[in-house]
């Protein structure tokens, strides 16, 4: 079966599981449902496909969306992140080498597949450097998953319940979704701020797509994206585009995890089972220990600081965020600032650490 059709029947998958599972209003229902459901067809079938350059179209709607939430408040608030920065990379990166650690002497897995993968990372860049220094990439790609799977099916309801207490309110958060004026219901208007909003997307995602060859780091796409929103946005108030469309881009992110989950994965997993459960309930604690400490430390609000310190994608977890009364920007700051820093810094120490194990 040609390719092509494999993409309508995931994509058709995805949208049935993403609209499921926001009905039964499960913690970011439309990106897990369709990951859920894509992902068991991709065992069972070992076909579903997505086409991967449908990742950057996903990463410049949430670019996007992240921009027009942020206003002139919203900027003076950025300027505080330095002490969260750098209290998430530091204390992550220490608590994940030091599970790390834990894994190699308890699991008989040597001291670089261990150190990759409890990585807060991701899996393609983890993987790649793996095989770098030596280690069992297919162990580590494998768990990788797994630890991406816990961030959306363990911590994500973890989030839920907390931002819940705390008293935050799903439609206070989804006010980032409205236009800018409220007042404006005429169609034909709203019809004109959706096609300049598409232009404003496109013009984004192009720069960023571009810069991101340039610069061989693939996150520019979201990145510039939301640059180029944010400005727009705080210049104009013009930009608008419809809730549904944040839901369908979930969907597709969900399917694009999904796809990635195979039949071999679940054999792989089979092998390292007890060092797989180890890694998981060790991610989930170390997000909800690392948000305490930055919402107490830093007055961050705790759905905001959970899904900024969880060991997901920066994309997924902006898109996810106005679903939990969290801010959307503080969460892409401080999420891309742990993935750079993992990249740049998390192999300098692991090569450290090897001759001392």
């Amino acid at each position: 079966m040609p390719q092509f059709i494999w993409f309508l029947i995931t994509m058709a998958v995805a949208l049935c599981g993403g609209f499921l599972f926001m009905k039964l209003k499960v913690p970011a229902g439309p990106l897990v449902g369709a990951l859920l459901f894509t992902g068991v067809l991709s065992v069972l079938t070992g076909h579903m496909f997505m086409y991967t350059g449908l990742k950057n179209v996903t990463k410049t709607v949430a670019g996007l969306f992240i921009g027009m939430s942020v206003t002139r408040k919203t900027v003076r608030k950025l300027a505080t992140l330095v002490r969260p920065t750098v209290i998430l990379v530091v204390v992550i990166i220490c608590l994940c080498m030091g599970m790390g650690i834990i894994l190699n002497y308890t699991s008989g897995l040597d001291v670089v597949t261990s150190l990759f993968c409890v990585a807060p990372g991701g899996i393609q860049d983890m993987t790649l450097m793996t095989l770098d220094l030596g280690g069992d990439a297919a162990v580590v790609a494998v768990i990788q998953v797994l630890r991406l799977l816990s961030v959306y099916f363990i911590s994500m309801p973890i989030v839920k319940v907390l931002s819940t207490r705390a008293g935050l309110r799903q439609e206070e958060a989804a006010s980032s979704d409205a236009p800018a004026d409220s007042g404006e219901t005429d169609g034909e208007t709203k019809k004109k701020r959706i096609l300049f909003t598409s232009a404003v997307a496109l013009a984004g995602g192009t720069a960023g797509y571009i810069l991101a060859k340039l610069a061989d780091f693939s996150t520019l796409v979201l990145v510039v994206s939301m640059i180029v929103a944010a400005a727009v946005n705080l210049s104009t108030g013009k930009l608008y585009m419809p809730k549904a469309v944040r839901r369908f881009t979930q969907m597709m992110s969900g399917a694009l995890i999904g796809v990635t989950v195979t039949d071999d994965s679940l054999q792989n997993l089979k092998l390292v089972m007890l060092p797989s459960l180890f890694i998981v309930l060790g991610f989930v604690v170390i997000n909800v220990i690392i948000a305490l400490i930055i919402s107490r430390s830093c007055g961050i609000d705790i759905a905001t600081a959970m899904l900024s310190s969880s060991a997901g994608g920066a994309t997924e977890a902006a898109l996810v965020a106005p679903d939990f009364g969290a801010d959307p920007a503080i969460v892409t700051v401080l999420q891309i600032t742990r993935m750079v820093c993992t990249i740049a810094f998390y192999p300098i120490l692991v090569k450290l650490i090897i001759p001392l194990l």
